[in-house]
């Protein structure tokens, strides 16, 4: 669930709490330049203050301003999708080529695999433990809230170190702007899990490959060209 911008006159009271600070009733009232909801807010409080205040007629007009809100809830989903896509496409172009052999921390232990942080880039992925048809290399224990091998020798807990290999996963994500979106690929090194962690065999394999890829400058006119053609995140 994500906060939403809405017209107080189109919700019962009892909508109007703010469910990530545990508050009954929130409304911004920030510096004006931060972002256009709190100009309206504005507005509104001092069209309520000062009786001979001019202001525009959709001040109190519940349905425009109702549509207001839909149409501010909309560009704040779409600046973040574009903030997210922009780190992703540098991210892919920062790692592109490379084979990153890092320790990171597990933040969340889920069904079919874990996410892993790399403190040393910032960045973030997650290590599938299953593929569509194959056998788990781990179950999940929804008691331990761990991922655990099937001989119980190895377990995978929040805050575990890991040892990953980072790189671009250079399989097509999605059939648009010619395959060009790569994903950030992890693979477990260490703990060593069978079915799952890379040998170091499987690791001088890896490095030794030179995946044919775009260049930036290729990669960075796709995205800016044709941005329409780009799914979001």
């Amino acid at each position: 669930m994500q906060a939403q911008y809405f017209c107080s006159g189109t919700l019962t009271p009892d909508e109007f709490r703010h469910y990530g600070l545990a508050t009954e009733i929130y409304t911004h009232f920030t510096s004006p330049i931060r972002r256009y909801a709190d100009v309206m807010v504005h507005r509104l409080l001092h069209a309520a203050v000062d009786r001979d205040a001019g202001y525009a007629s959709e001040l109190t007009n519940k349905v425009a301003m109702a549509e207001q809100s839909d149409v501010l809830n909309h560009r704040h989903r779409m600046a973040q999708q574009a903030g997210r896509a922009s780190v992703e496409l540098y991210t892919s172009l920062f790692f592109k080529g490379k084979t990153v052999d890092e320790e990171g921390y597990v933040t969340q232990v889920l069904q079919n695999g874990f996410s892993v942080l790399i403190p040393s880039y910032g960045v973030e992925g997650i290590v599938y433990t299953t593929s569509k048809g194959d056998t788990p290399a781990l179950e999940y224990d929804k008691a331990a809230h761990s991922l655990v091998s099937s001989d119980a020798s190895v377990s995978i807990g929040l805050f575990q170190h890991v040892r990953v290999v980072l790189q671009v996963d250079d399989s097509p994500v999605s059939a648009n702007v010619g395959s060009m979106r790569r994903k950030l690929l992890l693979q477990l090194v260490e703990p060593h899990v069978p079915g799952l962690s890379l040998t170091e065999t499987e690791l001088s394999a890896i490095r030794a490959t030179k995946p044919t890829q775009r260049s930036e400058a290729q990669i960075i006119e796709l995205v800016t060209t044709h941005p329409e053609q780009v799914q979001s995140i």
